[in-house]
């Protein structure tokens, strides 16, 4: 049968539903038609992208970051070169004497070693200024790539570009900003894509490997990763890919360590701070150590108990009864050995403790805890009071910076910032709704796959963040402010979860209205006499672009 040109042109619904396109005829064949490939117009596909990712909204965040920016600036020339904390002097005597040290892991100092040639803290804090603004565009970035609204996404990245404990942080000579944005680097490989791909895996497992030994904290939390990794299985190359890049650096940094100091570790502190953890609830009447270990039992009675800290800093404590340095290894092994036992025996007690020192998170930004000297560092306002140390470590700080350390004001700009400090911050018991909104938005994703995975991994980091340092050591508020992205994104994504779901209710209950109406235009027609309406015929599916659609196993969500 041949077919002509008439058929064709008689389908008018065929016809516009080929768009532009070229009809091709041969003699005793059905016609063919081309699609027309029309030039696209020059800035057609940068504004698709604009509008499809919130258009104007973007100004928002635009005006954020600019806000954000200087209030870093304000810092940076206000309070010059930095501001500092005790562990400043060993973070500092590591970078000029390169070791695997034995309280904290190293990573830190071989970033501050980095600006050793230039001899200045003033660049060391601006790059992590820069750090702490680079965070909060990742997140408003992750935010649009999980299909948040621009107004969303930029309201989660508020926390980590205003809050005043935050910035402050961020211009100390501390390892809390460095790694926030490595571990906020590999849940953005982690999360960037449906499927975590090759690259994903390999960023992610390099960022959680360097996050490990920077703080200690970060193993437990790059554990917690890989976990979600497997429950995700995006195959055997990307999990395999992770898990090399994962284990190969922590393993040759626990060789180093090893080969200094004769233990295959990260660190050689553990034991002991997990001690001065549990030496504040330890009952030894209900423990009964072994005579080995009964040196270690607090002398005071349960109640009056002092800080977990002074436990490993003051010199009239139990720890400082066994023979050695602080940080020996045999003192480090019977720590370890009473702590697990203080926690075996006494479990409830253990969880009681750790609770207690959890819920100051909600209670305050800032109190005299441990103590009032410890709790003015943190204090723009307390910048010029002077570090208490020896001369070698003043000697360090001299040697780094190649002349004077002493912070100094300059007005008007540190005069601001004191106000600032006082006035903008993430109040304490916002902290704790966020996290209740974070695991509510976890239980209304189940009826949405798409955001159920980054949601759960987002609002696990935040609370283990918040979670290991009183449960591993004792708590510090200067660990509370490394949270915030990971809540604020959590928070977002949680919103964006709730509107989808109010949307979706919606959009059911107009498609029923139509159906009835429908059904009852046809009702009508066929009481008429004019038989049954015929069902609309569907729109043609779009042309593949040649890029994964949203939401596909390789493409975005």
């Amino acid at each position: 049968m041949v077919v002509g040109v008439g058929w064709w042109q008689s389908r008018p619904d065929l016809l516009s539903s080929a768009g532009n396109a070229t009809l091709r005829t041969v003699p005793g064949h059905a016609p063919t038609h081309r699609p027309k490939h029309r030039a696209v117009r020059r800035g057609g596909a940068s504004k698709g992208v604009w509008g499809r990712t919130g258009g104007w909204w973007h100004c928002l965040f635009v005006a954020l970051f600019l806000g954000a920016l200087a209030v870093r600036l304000a810092a940076v020339f206000g309070y010059r070169p930095a501001l500092w904390f005790n562990d400043s002097y060993d973070y500092v005597g590591v970078a000029l004497r390169p070791e695997p040290y034995v309280v904290r892991p190293a990573g830190y100092s071989m970033f501050l070693r980095a600006f050793l040639p230039f001899h200045s803290f003033e660049l060391v804090v601006l790059a992590q200024h820069l750090i702490g603004l680079a965070v909060g565009v990742g997140i408003y970035l992750l935010l649009l790539r999980l299909r948040s609204p621009a107004w969303l996404a930029a309201g989660g990245a508020v926390p980590q570009l205003f809050d005043a404990y935050q910035i402050a942080l961020e211009h100390m000579v501390l390892s809390e900003t460095l790694f926030t944005a490595l571990l906020f680097g590999a849940v953005m490989c982690l999360l960037w894509n449906r499927r975590v791909g090759v690259l994903g895996a390999l960023g992610a497992g390099l960022a959680l490997s360097a996050a490990s030994v920077t703080r200690s904290v970060g193993l437990p939390l790059a554990l917690v990763a890989a976990l979600w990794l497997v429950a995700r299985w995006p195959g055997w190359r990307s999990v395999g890919v992770f898990a090399v890049a994962l284990t190969l650096p922590l393993a040759a940094y626990s060789g180093w360590y090893k080969a200094e100091h004769g233990t295959f570790a990260i660190s050689g502190s553990t034991g002991i701070f997990l001690y001065s953890r549990t030496a504040t609830f330890a009952d030894c009447a209900v423990i009964d150590p072994p005579e080995e270990l009964r040196v270690l039992c607090p002398a005071e009675p349960v109640g009056e108990r002092q800080q977990p800290s002074n436990y490993i800093w003051h010199g009239d404590t139990p720890l400082f009864d066994v023979p050695g340095e602080t940080f020996s290894p045999e003192k480090e092994e019977l720590a370890r050995q009473f702590a697990t036992a203080a926690i075996t025996r006494q479990p409830l007690d253990y969880l009681r403790t750790v609770a207690h020192d959890f819920r100051r998170t909600f209670e305050s930004r800032l109190a005299d805890y441990p103590s009032r000297m410890v709790a003015q560092r943190y204090l723009f306002a307390s910048a010029t009071i002077p570090l208490q140390g020896k001369d070698r470590e003043a000697a360090d700080m001299r040697a780094f910076e190649g002349g004077e350390f002493a912070t100094t004001v300059h007005s008007p700009a540190a005069g601001w910032l004191v106000s600032y400090q006082r006035d903008v911050r993430v109040p304490a018991p916002a902290i704790g709704i966020a996290l209740l909104a974070a695991f509510a938005g976890l239980v209304l994703s189940v009826r949405d796959r798409t955001r159920r995975a980054p949601l759960l991994l987002l609002a696990g980091v935040a609370l283990l963040a918040l979670l290991l340092p009183p449960a591993t050591a004792g708590f510090d508020y200067r660990y509370v402010p490394p949270s915030f992205p990971f809540l604020g994104a959590a928070v977002a994504l949680a919103l964006t979860t709730v509107l989808r779901f109010r949307q979706e209710r919606r959009d059911r209950q107009e498609r029923r209205g139509r159906g009835q109406e429908r059904r009852g235009r046809g009702q009508e027609r066929r009481d008429g006499g004019q038989g049954p309406v015929s069902a609309p015929r569907p729109d043609p599916a779009p042309p593949a672009t040649g890029s994964p659609a949203p939401g596909s196993p390789g493409g975005p969500w």
